[in-house]
């Protein structure tokens, strides 16, 4: 089974650009045997996105941000019973495959510990 590993990046930064390129590299050096990535986009209002094309460098260049930004989920971690874990805003529905997910965030790296049924 492959670990999952959110990769947070952007945010409200004068290193906002620089994080995106920083963030997404190390997501592509990752052992794709070992890891499955998710990157999230930290907008400069604070808000998160998460989606099919959030871990293209090419979706953040050329004016594509918003139309990114329209084709992607909004999403926030929240804590529930000590966990914390990434949905949608609503709480409606899971983000990562479907499913409710636990994660442990370590620096601008959020770790996915185990499925939450």
């Amino acid at each position: 089974m492959k670990i999952k590993v959110a990769l947070l990046f952007g945010g409200n930064s004068a290193e906002h650009d620089i994080s995106i390129i920083s963030a997404l590299q190390a997501g592509y050096a990752l052992d794709k045997e070992k890891y499955e990535v998710y990157p999230i986009y930290l907008a400069k209002n604070g808000e998160m996105y998460w989606g099919d094309s959030t871990g293209l460098l090419e979706a953040y260049t050329g004016g594509n941000l918003p139309l990114l930004l329209k084709r992607s989920f909004r999403v926030t971690l929240m804590r529930r019973d000590g966990q914390v874990f990434l949905t949608d805003l609503m709480d409606r529905q899971v983000v990562i495959e479907g499913e409710l997910v636990s994660v442990d965030l370590v620096g601008n790296v959020a770790i996915v510990r185990e499925t939450v049924r």
